[in-house]
């Protein structure tokens, strides 16, 4: 009853800190102290996790009009010589210890601009059917950027419909604009031109609905692709779409979603049977389930950032490595720059620099601040004396 009573009558004891200069130093003292060796610790961390990272939009310069034509796409008329085949060639001083993790990087690239961020339709992207995506345009349906939304296309011989009629998925510019070169990695064994290359990944031999194996490597692909994007986007965000052709959808096609051939073609049109934007030769559709996608279409807030590619699950030792890119992704329109990085985790994760310093900082900062109240203290506590003894003896 005595706490009860103290609680209504408002007179419960408490306790109030003396705020003086010796007491504030102390608690900086004890912040430095703490945060002192947990920056040590981040520091150590970041040793174990090994990082290379080699820029190589600058060896060919590939562009959209300047490139090697080392792909072809289509067949006669429609045909398309493009891209770069680019061997970059480095040396690997310290050992990585799996799982490696392949990342790309773009520099200059605004993902969370507002024009891109919300050039989408996350209805869609779960697989409900959605027609009016205002603010995914010119991107939700076929031959509007190049002014082609008159053409028609018959399905099976038997219904004609307008490009107008057709609508994109996914729709929208980041998806258009889906980054799209491809990396292998190989170690060499031996020197010079008779060096013999041994696949470590392939990061071309998956499905890119299911983002299995396609076991089309010679030799062992000792990398993955299923599990890069996060988990939750993958059940929740991102599902197949109903590709029926009631449904007037115009997407990757029947062979990306499900692995085999739709024989015969489904209409007159190439670009639609081989899940081509409406006029533009070997741009290919996103499928709605490839985690290179998924991973792509969680926009990074800075125009500098990486973005993981594949996961290498055998240690990278010392030794000469090169890494075989198809390059497809222009960045010279945007001033950009193209990476890839190979990255050990510790158990804190791939390696940050900054964090350590942060830490390394605020416990200079700390300290800084008690050496300065202890000495403010010691040079001014008659000052402080006087100033208590003439408030009490008035």
């Amino acid at each position: 009853m005595g706490l009860w009573n103290d609680l209504k009558q408002q007179q419960l004891s408490a306790w109030q800190p003396v705020v003086t200069a010796p007491n504030v130093a102390i608690c900086f003292v004890i912040i430095g102290i703490i945060c002192c060796p947990i920056g040590v610790l981040i520091e150590v961390s970041n040793q174990r996790a090994g990082e290379l990272s080699l820029r190589y939009d600058n060896i060919h310069k590939c562009t959209g009009k300047n490139n090697m034509g080392s792909f072809t796409f289509g067949t006669g008329a429609l045909q398309l010589k493009t891209g770069c085949q680019t061997s970059v060639d480095f040396v690997l001083n310290e050992t990585l210890r799996a799982p490696v993790n392949l990342y790309y990087g773009l520099t200059r690239f605004y993902q969370s601009h507002r024009s891109a961020l919300n050039s989408r339709s996350d209805k869609q992207l779960m697989g409900i059917p959605v027609r009016h995506i205002p603010d995914a345009a010119p991107f939700v349906n076929p031959g509007d950027i190049n002014g082609m939304l008159d053409t028609p296309i018959t399905f099976f011989n038997t219904t004609t419909v307008k490009y107008a009629d057709m609508v994109y998925v996914p729709a929208g510019l980041i998806a258009w604009y889906m980054f799209n070169d491809t990396f292998t990695l190989y170690k060499l064994e031996g020197e010079g031109a008779s060096a013999i290359r041994t696949l470590v990944c392939n990061g071309t031999d998956f499905s890119r609905s299911t983002n299995l194996p396609l076991n089309g490597s010679r030799t062992a692909n000792l990398c993955k692709k299923k599990g890069i994007a996060w988990s939750s986007d993958v059940r929740d965000r991102f599902k197949a779409p109903n590709i029926e052709l009631s449904q007037r959808v115009w997407t990757a096609g029947y062979e990306a979603y499900n692995g085999v051939p739709q024989v015969p073609p489904p209409s007159n049109d190439t670009f639609f049977n081989n899940g081509w934007y409406a006029g533009e030769i070997g741009h290919a559709i996103p499928v709605t389930t490839d985690e290179d996608f998924i991973v792509w279409m969680r926009s990074a807030s800075l125009p500098h950032f990486h973005k993981l590619y594949r996961v290498i699950e055998t240690d990278l030792h010392p030794g000469r490595y090169t890494m075989e890119i198809a390059e497809h992704f222009d960045v010279t329109t945007f001033s950009g720059t193209k990476t890839f990085t190979l990255a050990s985790v510790s158990w804190l994760g791939g390696r940050n620099k900054v964090l350590g310093m942060t830490y390394f900082f605020v416990a200079a900062m700390a300290f800084s601040f008690a050496a300065l109240l202890f000495c403010s203290h010691r040079l001014c506590q008659h000052r402080a004396a006087r100033c208590i003894e003439d408030l009490v003896n008035k």
